[in-house]
């Protein structure tokens, strides 16, 4: 290998220790349902998402359906193993396949980085629910179903689809005791009723009231949507379950208070005390 080849894989290594946008948009690929693999393009969203995940250590999102979220948490969980030793990243997910799935997304954009960059982290482990690196680092997944909040201190700790995971209370209590020594937490979910600790923890981040940095994902955020699809969501999911899997600030759904057992009919907007724009 050439000197000048050697200076420019440093260069552009050192670009992608810098910034996880770059890094992932040169050179992350991602199975897309109709496409097949492409290049992770980030949306300006996303973009937008990943500055605050590296300038605020408690960050909860609150989004609807579709936006790619879980594989933008994915993309990011891989540039901190592969370029920082001894990261300890657990993703907890509401089912194993969801948790499966997410070491695959790591897994598949893993393997088609440039040899330069993956030869740097050879992975000593790899298997369906964890893939740890030559350096130290590793990422696993697992299910809220198991004994959660068991793992060694954490460096990242991800919730995926929190308002899904029935009695997560006690569990929190427990596996916020990984991130005692400065780790950083994602929570994020679909809206799914009130009472529930997604619910709680997001209306105290609202008010203040706790550490986390809350993120509104509206549908109108992607842009590839548009009112068509909109209108289609209703057609397929039913007006109730579309307004709140796309977050539609004025329209009712019926949810049940998983504290007090009260089912109302309430708004998105109140629910969840957002407005209808995107917020960040």
């Amino acid at each position: 290998m050439s000197n000048n080849v050697k200076d420019i894989i440093k260069q552009e290594y050192a670009k992608c220790l810098a910034d996880p946008v770059y890094f992932i948009k040169k050179y992350c690929w991602i199975q897309h349902p109709t496409q097949g693999r492409i290049k992770f393009n980030l949306y300006p969203f996303q973009e937008r998402m990943l500055p605050a995940f590296e300038s605020h250590n408690r960050v909860i999102i609150l989004k609807s359906r579709q936006l790619g979220i879980s594989t933008l948490t994915a993309a990011y969980s891989l540039w901190n193993a592969i370029f920082f030793n001894d990261k300890n990243i657990l993703v907890i997910a509401t089912k194993q396949k969801v948790a499966s799935n997410m070491i695959t997304k790591v897994r598949e954009m893993y393997k088609h980085l440039p040899t330069w960059l993956k030869a740097q982290q050879e992975p000593e482990k790899n298997n369906s629910l964890s893939i740890r690196f030559a350096n130290g680092s590793q990422i696993a997944s697992e299910s809220s179903t198991g004994d959660v909040g068991r793992s060694e201190s954490l460096s990242l700790l991800v919730i995926d689809e929190a308002a899904f995971i029935a009695g997560f209370d006690e569990k929190w209590a427990s596996v916020q005791q990984t991130l005692a020594t400065g780790g950083k937490c994602i929570i994020l979910s679909t809206p799914n009723g009130m009472g529930n600790f997604f619910h709680k923890t997001w209306t105290a981040a609202e008010t203040g009231e706790n550490s986390f940095f809350p993120i509104k994902l509206h549908w109108t955020v992607h842009p590839d949507r548009d009112q068509e699809w909109r209108d289609g969501q209703d057609g397929e999911l039913g007006p109730k379950l579309a307004a709140q899997e796309c977050i539609s600030g004025d329209s009712i759904i019926t949810v049940r208070d998983t504290e007090s057992g009260e089912i109302k009919n309430i708004t998105i907007k109140e629910l969840y005390m957002e407005s209808d724009e995107f917020e960040m």
